[in-house]
């Protein structure tokens, strides 16, 4: 394992118990992954409160802080919850006496995640070379939009990081000089489609050998030695490691969407795509997911990516009228999330892919 982890496991297991705060995916995944790398598994998950959390995760309990009833000297409560709440958690356990708490930040979480990934033999992260990385020609577009909450802390961008303002059309406000509303564009749909509108952009009008998106609070990080091994054809595609949902990642998109949203993708999949129906039912009832739409890949795969993809949100549009949310929600970028899973865990065995950490600002 690597030096920091181990720190980290090893500090685990100086405590007799520990709990996990939070009932989600990033909690989900530190428990599948500790229980794995350390054998041991928590005394329950915890939350602030139960509604619209299950009563137990994989046989364990999970509790409402306030009811506890943890031996709050000793044991040692991992917040396993977005970065962007976990001060607050923080705070909150310490006002209710426990003693010893431990924030299992974005970086750390790569870190337990990627140990736990490769323990198992899936989702190898990016290698690194000391060769120095040949010139790439190389565009991840940064994604913002007029809705944004501005950030507390703002990214100094890589150089290959690129701003882009999605769904222009609908404002006369103008935060970056490329814009989601010039030629080939979807950017009036916007409030459906979220980034993806920018990502259509990209597709349609960029030409790139490598070309990808992230998002104004969200970054791919890959370091010169990563990028050196890009250079030297080290990957197909470049995506941040998945989540893991439970039950199922179906069940990760329920949180999300209607269940008559869910029923109408599995329609258009069906209807669209039925030689491979079965295969992408699998792996929705499997357990993982990639997230937030994040990737950069070689131009072709980029493109077959949104050639693939694309048509199926549209065929989407069309059930506005048995799904309403479709038309006024951002339902479609959730449906996106999904999809980006889909084909890529549908190609494992066509490209070679790639990890890398997510950074995530607040």
């Amino acid at each position: 394992m690597n030096d920091e982890i181990q720190s980290t496991t090893d500090y685990i297991l100086s405590f007799s118990s520990f709990a996990i705060y939070g009932a989600q995916v990033v909690a989900y995944g530190a428990y599948t992954a500790l229980r794995q790398l350390i054998k041991k598994s928590p005394e329950c998950f915890l939350v602030s409160k139960l509604n619209g959390n299950l009563s137990q995760i994989d046989g364990i309990d999970v509790r409402e802080i306030s009811t506890a009833d943890l031996d709050k000297s000793n044991v040692l409560i991992i917040v396993a919850v977005t970065e962007l709440l976990q001060a607050e958690v923080a705070e909150s356990l310490k006002c209710q006496g426990y003693l010893n708490v431990f924030l299992l930040g974005a970086h750390e979480e790569h870190l337990l995640m990627a140990a736990y990934f490769d323990s198992i033999g899936r989702f190898p992260l990016l290698e690194t070379s000391d060769k120095q990385h040949r010139d790439m020609d190389l565009g991840v577009y940064v994604v913002s939009n007029h809705r944004d909450t501005p950030l507390r802390n703002v990214p100094v961008l890589f150089d290959w990081e690129i701003p882009i303002q999605a769904g222009t059309a609908l404002t006369d406000v103008r935060l970056a000089d490329i814009t989601d509303d010039v030629g080939d564009n979807i950017s009036a749909k916007n409030r459906q489609y979220s980034e993806m509108t920018a990502t259509y952009w990209v597709w349609k009008n960029i030409k790139r050998d490598w070309k990808g998106i992230c998002h104004y609070r969200r970054h791919l990080i890959m370091t010169p030695s990563q990028l050196s091994a890009l250079s030297e054809n080290a990957a197909d595609v470049v995506l941040p490691l998945p989540y893991l949902c439970y039950p199922n990642t179906l069940a990760q998109f329920g949180r999300f969407v209607t269940a008559t949203v869910q029923e109408l993708l599995l329609e258009t999949l069906r209807l669209l795509h039925p030689n491979e129906f079965e295969r992408y039912l699998k792996i929705l009832n499997g357990h993982y997911q990639y997230t937030y739409n994040l990737l950069c890949a070689r131009s072709e795969v980029f493109d077959r990516y949104c050639e693939w993809l694309f048509p199926i949100e549209a065929h989407m549009e069309t059930y506005a009228d048995k799904a309403p949310e479709i038309g006024n929600t951002r339902a479609l970028s959730y449906v996106a999330e999904v999809l980006t899973s889909l084909y890529f865990l549908s190609n494992e065995e066509n490209y070679t892919i790639r990890h890398v950490e997510k950074r995530i600002y607040a």
